[in-house]
C-alpha cells in the first residue's frame, strides 16, 4: 500500500504543480503565457490577441485549483469532497477536450495526436483519483 500511496501522492502533486504554474502565467503574464500553452498543450492563443484576455481569470481558478488540490495529499480523508472536486474538473476537462471537433481543432492550431495525448494524461489523473477515493 505504501507504493499506492507514493502514486496517488504524486499524482495529485503533480496536477496540483501544473495548475499552479500555468494558472500563475496566466494571471501575471498572459501574454507570455499563451507561448507557454502552446509548448504544452499544443494550443495556439496568439500573444496580444484578444483570447488571451480569457487567461487571467481562468490562471486564477488554475491557482485556486492548485492550491486546493494539494490538500488531499496531507489528509486524503478529511479532505475527500477536494478529491470528488477534482475528479469532477477532470471529467469536465475529458469532456471539452473530447468535444472538440475539426473546426475547433484548426482554430487552435491543435492536432488530433495532440489532443489525444492530452486525454490519456487527464484521464491517467482521473482513474488514479478514483482509485484514491475507492481504496481509502
Amino acid at each position: 500500500m505504501r507504493l499506492w500511496h507514493l502514486v496517488a501522492n504524486l499524482n495529485l502533486a503533480i496536477l496540483a504543480l501544473d495548475h499552479l504554474v500555468t494558472g500563475l502565467a496566466g494571471v501575471l503574464f498572459p501574454d507570455r503565457a499563451a507561448g507557454l500553452y502552446s509548448r504544452l498543450f499544443g494550443a495556439s492563443l496568439p500573444a496580444g490577441s484578444p483570447a488571451t484576455a480569457v487567461l487571467r481569470p481562468w490562471g486564477a481558478l488554475g491557482v485556486f485549483a492548485g492550491v486546493v488540490g494539494i490538500l488531499p495529499i496531507y489528509d486524503p480523508a478529511r479532505y475527500r469532497p477536494i478529491l470528488f472536486a477534482l475528479l469532477l474538473l477532470l471529467g469536465l476537462r475529458l469532456f471539452i477536450r473530447l468535444s472538440f471537433g475539426p473546426d475547433t481543432l484548426q482554430h487552435f492550431g491543435l492536432s488530433s495526436d495532440r489532443n489525444y495525448f492530452h486525454i490519456y494524461l487527464i484521464a491517467q489523473c482521473a482513474v488514479i483519483i478514483s482509485l484514491q477515493l475507492i481504496w481509502r
